[in-house]
């Protein structure tokens, strides 16, 4: 049966070369040569993968506060390279990316004008909670009662499968720590079996 499409199945990439080479050093040639392609054929931007594509900016009235108490009592730590700070001595403001394990969270200082966006303090209540995956649960958890953490959920095994505790920050925000008992399981903790 010959048709209209004969000349377009003649095209075909699996009728230039035989079903089944059988010669590994041509499959990987060949597959070498497909990969070199299609490396050429993208065009993408180079993007900066220090910072996620996603992350939350919580606002503080006094976000220097705020910076030196998530450092000093959560393990975050600043990338001081990001930090951005603007003032003529009466607007002084600070604009800080916490890193933690390989979760972002930038702070600055509460903004109703532009952004719209307020401290717990100025709201009465909180807003959001942040959740965080931790290395060693009961280690951090430790270093935050140390250090005078408000603990508004004792350290816990959930029923889901991890073991976490929440605080309240000294405005008001919300941390969620946790560990999942595979994850305390590996490092050689004790966990239940979820």
């Amino acid at each position: 049966m010959n048709d209209d499409f004969d000349p377009l199945r003649e095209l075909r990439p699996d009728r230039v070369r035989p079903d089944d080479p059988g010669d590994p050093t041509v499959l990987s040639r060949e597959r070498e040569r497909l990969m070199s392609t299609i490396d050429h054929a993208r065009t993408e931007p180079a993007v900066d993968r220090s910072v996620p594509d996603v992350y939350p900016r919580l606002a503080y009235r006094d976000e220097r506060a705020a910076l030196e108490y998530l450092v000093r009592v959560f393990q975050f730590v600043e990338n001081r390279e990001a930090r951005m700070e603007a003032g003529d001595g009466w607007h002084d403001s600070l604009l800080a990316w916490l890193h933690l394990g390989n979760g972002v969270v930038m702070i600055g200082r509460e903004n109703a004008d532009v952004h719209m966006i307020h401290s717990p303090l100025e709201r009465g209540l909180t807003t959001v909670q942040m959740m965080v995956n931790v290395h060693d649960v009961e280690a951090h958890y430790a270093h935050a009662v140390e250090q005078g953490a408000n603990i508004t959920m004792e350290l816990e095994d959930a029923f889901y499968g991890e073991r976490r505790y929440e605080a309240t920050d000294l405005e008001g925000h919300r941390w969620h720590f946790a560990e999942s008992f595979d994850a305390i399981r590996a490092r050689g903790g004790d966990a239940p079996e979820a």
